[in-house]
């Protein structure tokens, strides 16, 4: 069982640097170097897919922030609007990032890329799926470090001792450590010929099944815990939706394979 600990502030001589959002930025420095790197090695423009990466980047900050207000604490911002802008203390919808990114990567790629649009989609898609794997477990770091996703009370090796010295599930924790397989896994296969859309319909299946099982691990005993319809929280009904593109694209892709250096 891991001991309780919590680190929320850490100072650059007078200045406080939220550690969530210390995280969550290095996640994506991280992800953008990966997608610089790849791009190059498969013969890409590494400028217009590191452009096409800060478009997902801004437009999932926004979707992540929205579907967290609308979806998981709607009540709450209704009543303390102000508290919307406030990302800082986290509250950020993982789902609606992944809305979000997809509708800022789409838009900029509609404008960007010609001939063999949908074909040309997959392959960029594929490069940033890839970064993104290893910049999410950056930011679920933070995650980690501050404790803001309390799984339900559990007496066992990966709980944490929490700080009422009640042990609980930490649901960063546990996503990372379920992460990594299909980060090792990502790594080892880089290099291998594929379909085009490979990394992304792999992640969109791995990820949405794994989210929907820990959902039930999450603590309802506590304030602030996530909304739940009809039994289950929103990310359970977007990673259905996830799980189903996932496996639909992914065998429609097999038709078609790319090259990978």
């Amino acid at each position: 069982m891991f001991p309780w600990f919590q680190y929320t502030v850490v100072y650059l001589g007078p200045i406080p640097i939220q550690v969530w959002g210390l995280f969550v930025a290095l996640g994506m420095l991280l992800s953008v170097w990966i997608v610089w790197k790849r791009a190059k090695r498969l013969g890409e423009n590494p400028e217009q897919i590191v452009d096409l990466a800060f478009w997902a980047i801004v437009g999932g900050l926004i979707g992540a922030r929205l579907f967290h207000v609308v979806l998981y604490q709607p009540d709450f911002y209704f009543d303390n609007p102000v508290e919307i802008i406030k990302v800082w203390r986290g509250g950020l919808s993982s789902f609606g990032g992944l809305f979000g990114a997809a509708v800022g990567f789409l838009w900029k790629a509609r404008m960007g890329l010609s001939g063999g649009f949908y074909r040309k989609l997959f392959k960029i898609a594929d490069i940033l799926a890839f970064a993104a794997v290893y910049g999410w477990m950056v930011g679920r770091l933070g995650c980690a470090m501050i404790h803001d996703h309390p799984g339900i009370a559990c007496n066992c090796f990966l709980a944490v001792r929490w700080s009422d010295g009640t042990p609980r599930l930490d649901m960063a924790i546990l996503e990372i450590l379920a992460m990594t397989p299909l980060a090792i896994w990502f790594y080892l296969t880089r290099r291998k010929r594929k379909p085009d859309g490979w990394f992304l319909n792999v992640l969109f299946i791995y990820y949405g099944a794994l989210r929907f099982i820990l959902d039930f691990f999450r603590a309802t005993d506590l304030p602030g815990a996530d909304a739940r319809y009809f039994g289950l929280t929103p990310a359970q009904y977007f990673a259905i939706l996830l799980v189903v593109l996932g496996g639909k694209f992914f065998f429609s892709s097999k038709r078609h394979v790319g090259r990978f250096a």
